[in-house]
């Protein structure tokens, strides 16, 4: 049986709150996803996408708050030395490498599945929404941390059952 986007959002959404107490040592509250019942996705300041291809066949989205983002990227750089000019670049790379490490990490609770491929993470920034096709259902979930919030989206094609 596949996987449903509902699915996959709450073991997406388990990991990357995981990694935001265990890597990043923020403290963070999970909130229950739902689908979104818009045809449009409200982005954040930041936002990387990954595809999972094979037998899911699914976009993951993670939409960071700038100042969560900017925290992130302290703890992430703390022991580097970033010149200005390179700041963003650091911050995308933060942002792509949670994506990366978190859905990368996820596919081990799919192992039942056959084999699975993930695509480098693309940077999004400044855009302020996605549309959906009407073939096309999102689930979200919002982590809230004391530095500010993210939203992971998980999009996949419309099922009974999810």
């Amino acid at each position: 049986m596949a996987i449903t986007t509902h699915e996959l959002i709450e073991i997406i959404s388990t990991r990357a709150a995981s990694f935001l107490r265990d890597e990043m040592a923020l403290d963070i509250e999970v909130y229950q996803s739902s689908r979104v019942p818009s045809q449009r996705l409200t982005l954040r300041y930041l936002t990387t996408v990954i595809t999972i291809g094979g037998e899911i066949n699914m976009n993951v989205i993670f939409s960071f708050d700038e100042t969560l983002i900017e925290k992130m990227f302290e703890i992430y750089t703390d022991e580097l030395d970033v010149e200005p000019e390179e700041r963003q670049e650091y911050i995308e790379e933060t942002a792509g490498d949670m994506i990366n490490i978190v859905v990368g990490n996820a596919t081990a609770d799919f192992r039942e599945l056959s084999a699975v491929t993930l695509t480098p993470p693309i940077m999004i920034s400044e855009a302020k929404s996605i549309a959906k096709s009407k073939s096309a259902e999102f689930f979200v979930n919002q982590l809230h941390a004391t530095y500010g919030s993210m939203s992971i989206f998980c999009i996949g094609p419309k099922m009974a059952d999810a």
